[in-house]
């Protein structure tokens, strides 16, 4: 089965319902946005110094925001492409509980100091992740066929998750010996929570939003060109998640990287074709330029793996680069999605999603941003990582004072927006 019912028969799909996973999502862009704050006050010395700032401010965008929208809108999602019915609001009520209080302890626990807090949520986010497969394989089988990409994608992202969480383990409760070392770990616990999880979740979504965004009603080539890199995203993950602990980032890592990269060429070439042939907009721009920081960490892998010097410390290179990938791509992502799904609230509560696609919101596409303010964003994001590649120079702290100047402030307004179209919705229900 390659389309849903409602694609198949021509109608509208209605707009996906609200859940708690939706709304926590978006107060952990606000915390994640406060905290970044906090982060750029610190680096000027103008507040006290908190270890665990960067840390959690990162992991809030990802692991929480990233994460609650996932869990949230995964199974909907799934269910509406195979025409099925969708699991049970006592499943989710179950799974958003489980993963608040999952995402608390682990926090508090690596946060202070606690292995066994950090263990505790650490594997209750786990066994989470698990029932999201469960349940996600259980809505294929009653469907009674799924060979579609998107669904591949849907399913091959919580397996790799669990991979990158088992990883987490060694990370800071316990001490593995593994030939990779503790870098080797984190290296793969990274790019199989980050470039698995979150990377082909999203990846299998836009393929299908992304036109829609545009107002593309025809193919371009997408779903050939889906077809032919989900197979090279499905084998490249995993020698780029165990290549590093392994030790083997010369041949296993290098491999899985490799074939990551073409079938991610792939997948943005559809974009760009979606995009030059529909209707452009800021929000189809701002998702589009995001796309290629999600291999800018991928630019600086060869000379680490084969050990060409660029005299910079392999460290710094990775918080560059971890930056990019997270200012440059998935902080851009997840508050478009936040948007367009808040956006989708304001049309009727029966009514269709614009396109045909739930995601996409009734009555346009809103745009917050548009062409100079993307170019701003990606300035700052370049400015931001690049002072982390030199911090040992004074000019790194200027970078960082403009870089994160701009962040933020598109950052909180794009949050004001969101707040806004959040309050229009409930008002057009209230008034329903």
């Amino acid at each position: 089965m390659s389309e849903s019912t409602s694609e198949r028969d021509g109608s509208r799909e209605p707009s996906l319902p609200t859940t708690p996973f939706h709304v926590l999502g978006i107060a952990f862009l606000l915390a994640g946005f406060a905290l970044a704050l906090y982060q750029g006050l610190q680096e000027f010395a103008l507040v006290p110094r908190v270890s665990w700032i960067t840390w959690t401010h990162i992991h809030f965008v990802t692991v929480g925001a990233f994460t609650q929208l996932l869990f949230g809108t995964l199974p909907r999602l799934t269910a509406r492409r195979l025409g099925v019915e969708s699991p049970s609001r006592r499943y989710e009520r179950a799974s958003f509980l489980g993963l608040n209080a999952a995402l608390l302890a682990a926090w508090y626990g690596r946060a202070f100091g606690e292995p066994l807090w950090f263990d505790v949520g650490l594997a209750t986010l786990w066994l989470l992740t698990l029932a999201l497969l469960v349940v996600l394989l259980a809505t294929v089988r009653r469907a009674g066929c799924a060979r579609d990409p998107t669904i591949g994608f849907y399913l091959l992202s919580p397996l790799v998750y669990l991979i990158g969480l088992t990883f987490a383990f060694g990370l800071f409760s316990h001490a593995w010996d593994l030939p990779g070392g503790w870098y080797g770990l984190r290296e793969g616990h990274v790019h199989a929570n980050a470039w698995g999880f979150l990377g082909l979740a999203a990846i299998g979504t836009l393929y299908d939003v992304f036109p829609r965004l545009v107002d593309l009603d025809a193919d371009v080539g997408v779903d050939r060109l889906r077809r032919y890199s989900f197979p090279l995203f499905a084998v490249g993950i995993l020698p780029l998640a165990f290549g590093p602990v392994l030790g083997m980032g010369r041949t296993v890592t290098a491999a899985g990287l490799l074939l990551y990269a073409v079938g991610y060429l792939l997948y943005v070439a559809s974009l760009v074709r979606a995009y030059r042939a529909g209707t452009p907009n800021g929000t189809a721009l701002w998702v589009l330029v995001a796309q290629a920081w999600i291999l800018g960490p991928a630019g600086f892998a060869p000379f680490i793996l084969f050990g060409v010097p660029l005299g910079i410390p392999d460290a710094w290179i990775e918080t560059g680069a971890l930056h990019f990938f997270f200012l440059g791509w998935a902080l851009p992502v997840a508050l478009a999605g936040a948007l367009l799904y808040v956006g989708s609230r304001e049309g009727p509560t029966d009514g269709a999603g614009y396109g045909g696609h739930p995601l996409v919101p009734d009555g346009g596409v809103p745009s917050v941003v548009g062409a100079p303010t993307v170019l701003a964003w990606n300035v700052a994001v370049l400015l931001i990582g690049v002072g982390f590649f030199y911090q040992d120079q004074a000019w790194s702290a200027s970078l960082h004072a403009v870089g994160y100047a701009v962040v933020l402030a598109v950052w909180g307004y794009y949050l004001a927006r969101i707040a806004g179209r959040w309050r229009t919705a409930r008002a057009v229900a209230a008034t329903a």
